[in-house]
């Protein structure tokens, strides 16, 4: 089965008052209410997704629209191809 590179690690980020992203490592529906002021869906390798409402939903379409726009559109690759290649 093909799959994308590891490189590709979606997440939902926090946007802080002061405009920052929250990191990969922080769990934005576990901080405290009004702590973001919206949430943006990311990936690892630098993508970053349209704002959202800081909400449950939001952080949902977040994961949604990372996975959607962002991890099938890319190119894919055999693993035992791959492995082959080197060794």
């Amino acid at each position: 089965m093909p799959i994308t590179d590891d490189d590709h690690g979606g997440y939902v980020a926090g946007r802080y008052r002061d405009g920052s992203l929250s990191d990969a490592w922080t769990d934005v529906l576990r901080c405290a209410p009004g702590t973001f002021v919206r949430f943006v869906p990311r990936c690892a390798c630098g993508w970053t997704g349209r704002e959202r409402p800081a909400t449950p939903a939001a952080s949902t379409a977040c994961m949604q629209e990372w996975f959607v726009s962002h991890v099938v559109p890319l190119p894919t690759r055999e693993p035992a191809r791959d492995a082959l290649m080197r060794a």
